[in-house]
């Protein structure tokens, strides 16, 4: 047989058993390592918000809020998207902190958000992505009064779906959480993938959270 046949022949093998590996990975599709975007009305069937990364979704890449607060004399607030202090999975996770002291003021937030695309003020229709909950795991330790919340804004204001998380539901121990989201097809319209906080009830010593494996899916 001849020789230059039979390495073309094993270099299309080669090239067919790569692209089933690289396909049958939903975290990572191919077409994402190749940088070619799929359409924006297409969903997978699990679209990781964050795992290691802000990810993707077709053309249209996530950006990230500035960090903020309310009480900008606390002593230590910290952002970070890159935590390599024991994550879920993976080598990073995301790290959210806001320690300060009893003579604080009584009221006010820390946090960050994900807007859906990659410009200000663009929105993106998930309404035909079946999607049905919103699952995250976080760690931490919140001190009394301080809690942890999660939503989705609506671009028109209110939120599409909330979840908050008092100090005694956050333990040092990865939980997973799991929302339900009642509608999806009324979101057509969706500025904010995610919006994430640590809210002061009252006087408060703050606290740190850490999330991990943020993510859409369809059960």
């Amino acid at each position: 047989m001849n020789k230059n046949f039979i390495k073309l022949l094993s270099f299309c093998l080669l090239g067919i058993v790569c692209f089933a590996c690289f396909t049958s990975c939903e975290r990572y599709p191919v077409r994402t390592l190749l940088g070619i975007h799929e359409r924006i009305d297409s969903w997978p069937e699990i679209w990781y918000i964050y795992d290691d990364e802000v990810n993707t979704k077709g053309s249209l890449e996530p950006k990230k809020w500035e960090s903020y607060t309310g009480c900008a004399d606390w002593d230590k607030v910290e952002l970070s998207f890159a935590c390599l202090n024991n994550p879920k999975r993976g080598r990073k996770c995301i790290k959210l902190t806001w320690i300060g002291n009893s003579q604080d003021p009584d009221s006010g937030y820390f946090g960050f958000g994900l807007m859906a695309t990659e410009y200000e003020g663009g929105i993106v229709n998930m309404s035909t992505s079946e999607y049905t909950s919103l699952k995250f795991w976080i760690r931490g330790e919140l001190f009394a009064n301080c809690s942890f919340k999660i939503e989705i804004p609506k671009k028109s204001g209110g939120t599409w779906i909330s979840r908050t998380l008092t100090a005694s539901e956050i333990t040092p121990a990865w939980t997973e959480v799991s929302i339900q989201i009642p509608n999806i097809e009324e979101m057509t319209e969706i500025e904010y993938d995610i919006s994430i906080s640590l809210l002061a009830d009252s006087t408060t010593n703050g606290g740190t959270v850490y999330l991990d494996d943020i993510r859409f899916t369809r059960d």
